[in-house]
């Protein structure tokens, strides 16, 4: 149901997060140090969101070593006019920067960190067709196999604005063992978005014999001699236990509630008898559920997305954490083991990403004999599952962090993408179709290894075209303020789109 604007805007500016702007064709954002050209933007103007909440057109600028200058008008954080004048503006003041893109026009890479845009006219004939399951993806990374590429990684799956810039830890599983030469990994932008990519760090641990290195949710690296697949699953539709006993490929899926699409399920295994130090090693990744929902709360934003961004890069990650209210009601998959006649919890798997199987371990000690009945809680119709094993652990290993040594791109060397990868204050900044090649050199004189790939960074999604007509105050404020009764709400919507998202999904990945 629609509120009236005149609500929508005293709720919103109360809350410093929907704005009160009038829409503009489409919003283009940049990084604060990074404006765009004030050449020809008379008529456009660019808005200047502060810090303070307040907010500053500019009508042409200057950009200075330290700061935006030129003509303008200034509003308060209600957008009451404060008056017009010349401004500067630091840019340790500035949360975001914003401006216009008219119908008709596309982004190229040359106005350096083009953070957002609408997109018209560039997007595929399936993401007109069904906007909600465009792809989107944060940077992925791919490893040669004899049978072509294969996806082994994508980066900081949930971090979708500046302020919640983090870093990941991906397993890379198909990758070759160390030893054998330097590893290239291609990194590719395969979406309508902006990646600013940080740093790129191979670990490399030592792997025991016949066995594997399994990284837990904090990072600590556990040696694994002995991998037991599950002796029984059962779930609320059956049995489980073949699709779980081998990372092979064949996940098993569920189906999302149609009345609530925070309601949850459980699998419940078991596994033959071992005790002490153990781990339950999970091999997973997330379905399009959380994509639908993003996706959606941008289209509710609509032209208002610019002030919603402003405002979370102001409250920084604890308030952008907060906006991310549905994730956190459906992201993790809880881990319990049956301990004493109850059931114990352990930890969670909390990989955000719906593209690479991200594979960790919860690790627990067990001191009674006995089969060993693990109990896995997580949002129905959110997770396809591959593989689940309880591992026997050794004492944790160190791995040894290795830099990239070169960058190239379209076959030739990028040395400016590598002074960007190897300087952590500055970002390598990609854009759809861009791809590099990342080579590590691999440490000499090292037995079988595993391999594991830290990205640091944040990306943006482009607003498309379509989203806009799904513009609605109320419900992205619901969105942001009420996540429980969003998932109610959107539940219907997602359960006509479920059935047709993944094959859209993924025929609508961007290529240069």
């Amino acid at each position: 149901m629609r509120v009236t604007m005149s609500r929508a805007w005293a709720v919103s500016c109360a809350l410093a997060l929907l704005g009160c702007s009038t829409s503009v064709y489409g919003p283009r954002l940049y990084a604060p140090a990074d404006p765009p050209d004030s050449v020809g933007a008379r008529d456009i103007g660019l808005k200047v969101h502060l810090m303070s909440g307040d907010l500053v057109v500019l009508t042409v600028w200057q950009r200075s070593d330290s700061g935006l200058a030129g003509p303008g008008e200034r509003f308060n954080l209600q957008r009451q006019s404060l008056g017009t004048g010349e401004f500067f503006l630091p840019f340790d003041s500035i949360a975001l920067l914003e401006t216009r893109e008219r119908i008709g026009s596309r982004p190229t890479a040359k106005g350096g960190m083009i953070f957002w845009s609408v997109v018209w006219g560039l997007t595929t004939v399936v993401c007109v067709a069904d906007p909600k399951s465009c792809f989107g993806s944060c940077p992925t990374f791919y490893v040669a196999t004899d049978s072509g590429e294969r996806l082994v990684a994508e980066g900081f799956s949930a971090s979708i604005a500046r302020a919640l810039e983090a870093k990941d830890l991906d397993a890379l599983f198909p990758a070759p063992p160390a030893g054998m030469g330097p590893l290239t990994l291609r990194m590719r932008n395969e979406a309508l978005e902006t990646h600013a990519v940080r740093s790129l760090t191979l670990h490399v641990a030592p792997r025991p014999p016949e066995g594997r290195v399994f990284a837990a949710r904090d990072g600590t690296l556990y040696p694994a001699t002995v991998a037991r697949a599950p002796s029984s699953c059962q779930a609320a539709d059956g049995d489980c236990e073949p699709a779980l006993r081998a990372p092979d490929g064949a996940e098993r899926t569920s189906l999302a509630d149609s009345t609530d699409l925070a309601a949850r399920e459980t699998l419940e295994l078991t596994f033959p008898a071992a005790t002490g130090r153990l781990g339950v090693v999970i091999a997973a990744r997330q379905s399009l559920l959380t994509t639908y929902l993003f996706y959606q709360t941008m289209g509710y934003l609509g032209g208002r997305a610019g002030e919603t961004l402003a405002a979370l890069e102001r409250g920084g990650p604890l308030v952008a954490g907060r906006a991310m209210g549905m994730s956190r009601l459906i992201a993790p998959i809880e881990v319990e083991v049956e301990d004493g006649g109850g059931w114990r919890p352990i930890g969670v798997h909390d990989e955000a990403g719906p593209l690479a199987t991200q594979v960790e371990v919860v690790p627990f000690t067990r001191r009674s004999d006995g089969p060993v009945r693990v109990r896995l809680s997580a949002t129905r119709g959110a997770w396809r599952l591959d593989w689940v094993a309880l591992a026997d652990l050794g004492d944790p290993v160190q791995a040894v962090a290795v830099s990239p040594e070169a960058v190239r791109r379209d076959g030739r060397p990028d040395s400016a993408a590598l002074a960007l990868l190897r300087d952590p204050e500055r970002y390598l900044v990609t854009y759809p179709g861009d791809t590099y090649d990342i080579v590590f050199r691999l440490p000499a004189g090292t037995g079988p290894s595993e391999l594991l790939l830290e990205s640091q960074g944040f990306y943006y999604e482009w607003m498309r075209a379509e989203w806009l007509a799904d513009e609605d105050p109320g419900l992205a404020l619901l969105a942001l303020t009420d996540p429980a009764a969003a998932l109610r709400a959107l539940a219907p919507g997602y359960k006509r789109a479920e059935p047709k998202m993944e094959s859209l999904f993924w025929s609508s990945r961007f290529a240069r």
